[in-house]
């Protein structure tokens, strides 16, 4: 039987075998699983507008309002200081390997005297341990002309040494890429760095605001020529995409002007306006982010979909920006909030704490500088029925004489709030910078602004007594006289404004000179955010100092009287 059988077994073998053979040739070729695309999340930090703020107090850098977890309550909480943003940045870093460090200009430049009485040295070699990847510069990165900001950056020291010790610059570059020379019409200095972050080659492109010129010195933009900031920006996109870039990143000197939160979780921003909004509406969509300065506004907000940042001024906040991408460089979400340098958060670092400490022994003698010898004091308070004190009359002309050195000026205002302490000067001894410090110690930038008469009458309306509360009048300088009064219906009354010898007109424009704090609307005077023409002028300490030293017999000449309150017989 096994004979006959294994015949039938071998054509059973063969029929299965040619079966398998055609199921197999029948059969689709498999695939591996397809491999989702890989993911990358880019970490950025940014700053802007630091203006040598290295001090943590006297002044304190920065005080914004938020919220007391403690109490519940918006308070103004101290914040900034380079002891307490190294702190910051390095924690805020630790939990982001990988990020990277950018600013948006003004590092340094309208400095406290710790820093600017060493060229603000210090603050450069402050920065220049932080690993900072670039910054855009800023126009007052050229307040002493831009040979000395090449030594500065540089490290070049003169024959005698440099005001900083062991300075050796900061070895990062700054960004300007629509700053050009004016006889070949090439960027004076780089315009963008590419650097890979979770590798990713992003390309920080840097842009100084074109209105400098406005804001300098004519003899620092010598040779100098400004054009605008998108269109820069936009003529650089083929360029960096040939050299790899994937993700682009404007970082610029120029902002928007934006009185809401540091952080809108909806980034609409409403009322968010000015240049730096323009520039994001025309600038090419090959940019995935615009980190901005120069406003000091704290906001992070998306104009047609993209972000755009700012993180205030003087080291008080530092943006978070989170772009997630993939393998091509397309953005697949960005993300952005404002972290707040609040020095009851972060203990200060001791070698940044050190070199703060260092650059206040340093100018120390500076400091204590004898400024004039004065043969009164003055109160900051008004008595009577003056509502001007004759310490703010002083200030006021000092500001005034400080704006009419760099252009014309009509008047200028202070607020009481913004001087400290009386002029009290020892006996037989002169006044020192120091002591005129204790008077103005927040270093607020002077603004010139061009306000209509009927604008300025809103001013000084805005400063009258409201149903029995106390009057909150500006003080001002010299050329600026008026009355009011308080009628029978509670409500009180602006009379006969002159300025300048001649009375008010609502039609014509004034040239007009305020701190900073008030040019942003202190005091509930949003009209002075309505201010044409801004001009960032110096430092109000400045303003001061100068004026006093050249001006002493001043003392004697601002007695009360520019604001008189009448009774009812008009008196």
């Amino acid at each position: 039987m096994s004979h006959h059988r294994l015949p039938n077994l071998a054509a059973s073998l063969l029929v299965s075998g040619v079966t398998l053979l055609l199921a197999a040739c029948a059969a689709p070729e498999s695939t591996p699983p397809a491999q989702a695309p890989k993911l990358h999340e880019l970490t950025i930090f940014a700053i802007n507008d630091f203006h040598g703020n290295i001090q943590s107090e006297s002044p304190t850098p920065l005080m914004p309002r938020l919220v007391d977890t403690k109490t519940g309550q918006k308070t103004a909480q101290p914040a900034g200081g380079i002891a307490y943003l190294a702190s910051a940045i390095k924690h805020m870093r630790a939990e982001k390997p990988g990020s990277v460090l950018v600013a948006a200009g003004d590092l340094i430049g309208a400095s406290p005297q710790l820093s600017a009485l060493l060229a603000d040295e210090p603050t450069l070699a402050a920065f220049a341990q932080l690993d900072l990847t670039a910054s855009a510069l800023g126009n007052h990165e050229l307040d002493a002309g831009l040979a000395e900001f090449k030594r500065k950056a540089a490290g070049v020291c003169p024959a005698a040494g440099c005001p900083w010790p062991g300075y050796r610059g900061v070895g990062f570059p700054f960004l300007a890429a629509n700053m050009l020379d004016e006889q070949t019409g090439k960027p004076v200095l780089p315009s963008y760095v590419i650097k890979n972050v979770d590798g990713v080659p992003v390309a920080f492109v840097g842009a100084i605001t074109r209105d400098t010129p406005a804001n300098s010195l004519a003899r620092n933009m010598v040779g100098l020529r400004f054009i605008d900031e998108a269109d820069a920006l936009n003529a650089l996109v083929p360029e960096l995409k040939a050299k790899g870039a994937k993700v682009l990143v404007a970082v610029m000197h120029e902002g928007a002007e934006f009185n809401g939160e540091a952080n809108d979780p909806g980034y609409v921003c409403a009322g968010i306006k000015g240049r730096g909004v323009d520039i994001a509406e025309r600038l090419d969509p090959a940019y995935a982010a615009i980190i901005s300065g120069h406003t000091h506004r704290a906001y992070n907000c998306k104009i047609n979909g993209r972000l755009l940042t700012q993180a205030g001024s003087f080291g008080g906040w530092i943006t978070q920006i989170t772009l997630k991408v993939d393998d091509a460089g397309h953005v697949l979400d960005e993300q952005a909030v404002n972290r707040p340098v609040l020095q009851a958060t972060y203990e200060p670092d001791p070698a940044f704490a050190a070199l703060a400490q260092k650059a206040a022994d340093l100018t120390a003698p500076a400091r204590n500088r004898p400024v004039a010898m004065i043969t009164q004091g003055l109160r900051r308070t008004p008595e009577g029925k003056f509502g001007d004190a004759a310490l703010g009359n002083l200030i006021s002309d000092a500001q005034l004489a400080y704006a009419r050195k760099q252009g014309p000026a009509d008047l200028a205002f202070i607020n009481l709030g913004g001087i400290r302490t009386d002029l009290t000067p020892k006996p037989g001894k002169p006044v020192t910078v120091s002591d005129l410090f204790s008077i103005q110690p927040f270093h607020n930038e002077l603004v010139a602004l061009t306000l209509s008469g009927a604008q300025l009458r809103q001013v000084l309306e805005r400063g009258l007594p409201k149903a029995g509360s106390q009057p909150r009048l500006l003080q001002p300088s010299g050329g600026l006289r008026y009355q009011w009064r308080r009628n029978a219906d509670g409500v009180a009354e602006l009379l006969d404004i002159q300025v300048n010898g001649k009375p008010l007109d609502p039609a014509r424009d004034y040239r007009v000179v305020v701190n900073g704090f008030l040019a942003d609307g202190g005091e509930s005077l949003a009209v002075l955010r309505e201010g044409r023409d801004r001009k960032v002028l110096g430092v109000d300490l400045d303003a001061l100092i100068d004026y006093l030293a050249e001006h002493p017999e001043a003392v004697e000449h601002v007695q009360p009287g520019r604001i008189v309150q009448l009774d009812d017989a008009g008196k």
